[in-house]
């Protein structure tokens, strides 16, 4: 006899064989129990979840001649036949192939005929999205009025393509991925049939692998079976799923945490030497990082292990420099970096680039922490004191201070007036600022009220002592600072004092 795949050697008979479907398990059961199902049916959800095995199940159920809680009997001429495949009354169609009008034409001539030994006549349509328009309105009749002795049940992965006509016409239960607990269980359940000792991580793995559908997951549990049939262990399952493991995944990542990019590097050639896939590599590395962020921030140790699968040891205590923002940070960059593999031309490049933004990201702390502490103490900058000027040589050099202050201050237009003055010479209290004959608007401009007060008060502070500004006219002549005050002054420069 030919080896039977394990999916279909432990494919469910019964309800209560389906793992992770309660809710729709529940429903269908009393239905056959109470007599009260209907005459068609839509079941949709991922691949792997148990829509057509479901399908059958309860085709088999409305047909037992001694039902037991709901249950198939298993014994019965009914459930015999449809052990052994003889049973005539439930056809299975593979829309993908069986898909033109005329499949449904035939399909609705053969419908019309009572079932040939059983109580009814069951139609199991997998893939119905595959179905042409012209197919699902020759069906949406039958569907809509079927004989009395005739069930129709549609399968699909797709149900956004199924028309909405159909949908209306039917009782539509939808499969949920199947969780890791309920994976576990199952597996668990076949590996002692088959007299495997297996470890509760290396069935996790398989789970997580999985992406919900279980179907999926036995078939990895077989294939890795084929090299030891006696136990299932993680060196057997990471072998046959071409992982890595966590004791490699932590030498690459902490390597690159702690900014040696070598050995980063080199760890990565020779993983890829060895054949390993670069979105397995991603999904371990993220994978860890996940365990290292839910260590830190879920204190049960028990629930840390349910959501994971197995203890997270001490290698997560090596990144505990590193902040739960920064594993945020970490987390996004490898899951945006494996999102861009399948535009690069050098996909390895992609993962290289990430370990060196690992050290970037890793080494982010230190700085944070010093700014902080900074903060902290109130660090300030020694501020010069700016000593007042003593002579005249002095105050050129000062009054460009005041230039500054003012460009820093943002008084941007008040800074490009006195920008195109020159500093003349100081007189009391006074600071003349002298213009050429083509500036007479920006002398007049720094003399009006309100900007000469902005003026005068920068010029206070940077000098030290309260000082008013001037602006005057600059003449062709050069003069001297006193013939050029007395110029200003007119009469009045009999009063000026020189210092």
């Amino acid at each position: 006899m030919s080896y039977l795949a394990l999916y279909r050697k432990y494919r469910p008979r019964t309800f209560s064989d389906f793992a992770g479907q309660e809710e729709t398990t529940q429903a269908l059961r009393y239905q056959v129990k109470s007599a009260t199902f209907g005459h068609s049916y839509l079941f949709s959800g991922i691949r792997g979840t148990g829509k057509t095995s479901m399908a059958q199940v309860f085709a088999k159920a409305i047909n037992c001649e001694d039902l037991q809680d709901g249950e198939p009997c298993g014994k019965c001429p009914s459930c015999l036949a449809f052990e052994s495949g003889a049973q005539m009354d439930v056809m299975e169609i593979d829309a993908a192939s069986n898909n033109s009008v005329d499949d449904i034409r035939e399909l609705r001539e053969n419908a019309r005929f009572m079932p040939a030994s059983s109580k009814y006549k069951v139609y199991i349509i997998d893939e119905v999205q595959m179905l042409s328009a012209s197919a699902f309105n020759a069906l949406l009749k039958t569907l809509e009025e079927p004989s009395p002795a005739v069930v129709f049940i549609l399968a699909t992965t797709e149900v956004h393509k199924i028309p909405e006509t159909i949908l209306s016409r039917t009782q539509r239960y939808t499969f949920k991925r199947i969780s890791q607990q309920a994976m576990m269980r199952r597996l668990a359940y076949i590996a002692k049939e088959e007299g495997v000792e297996a470890q509760t991580e290396a069935l996790h793995l398989l789970c997580e692998h999985s992406g919900g559908a279980l179907r999926d997951a036995i078939s990895l549990l077989d294939k890795t079976l084929s090299l030891d049939r006696s136990r299932l262990t993680v060196e057997q399952v990471q072998n046959s799923l071409g992982l890595l493991g966590r004791e490699r995944i932590h030498r690459l990542l902490s390597s690159a945490v702690e900014g040696k990019i070598e050995e980063a590097l080199e760890e990565l050639s020779v993983i890829l030497r060895e054949g390993k896939e670069l979105t397995m590599i991603y999904r371990e590395i993220l994978a860890f990082l996940r365990s290292i962020l839910l260590t830190r921030l879920v204190r049960d140790k028990r629930l840390i292990e349910g959501l994971l699968g197995y203890s997270p040891g001490d290698a997560t205590e090596e990144y505990d420099m590193l902040t739960s923002d920064q594993l945020d940070e970490l987390i996004q960059l490898f899951d945006e970096s494996q999102r861009s593999l399948r535009f690069s031309l050098i996909p390895r490049l992609h993962l290289e680039m990430a370990l060196i933004a690992t050290w970037e990201k890793a080494k982010g702390p230190v700085q944070v922490e010093v700014k902080k502490v900074l903060e902290k103490r109130k660090v300030e900058p020694i501020k010069e004191e700016v000593p007042p000027p003593k002579d005249l040589d002095d105050y050129t050099p000062y009054w460009q201070k005041v230039l500054d202050k003012l460009n820093a201050s943002g008084d941007i237009a008040t800074y490009a007036f006195l920008l195109e003055g020159t500093f003349e010479a100081r007189s009391g209290d006074t600071l003349l600022i002298s213009f050429g004959p083509d500036y007479d608007f920006h002398k007049n401009r720094i003399n009006e009220e309100k900007t000469n007060a902005k003026i005068c008060a920068v010029a206070t502070e940077v000098f030290g002592t309260p000082l008013k500004v001037r602006g005057i006219s600059k003449e062709d002549k050069p003069l001297n600072p006193e013939d050029r005050l007395r110029a200003f002054f007119g009469q009045d420069s009999d009063k000026i004092e020189f210092r």
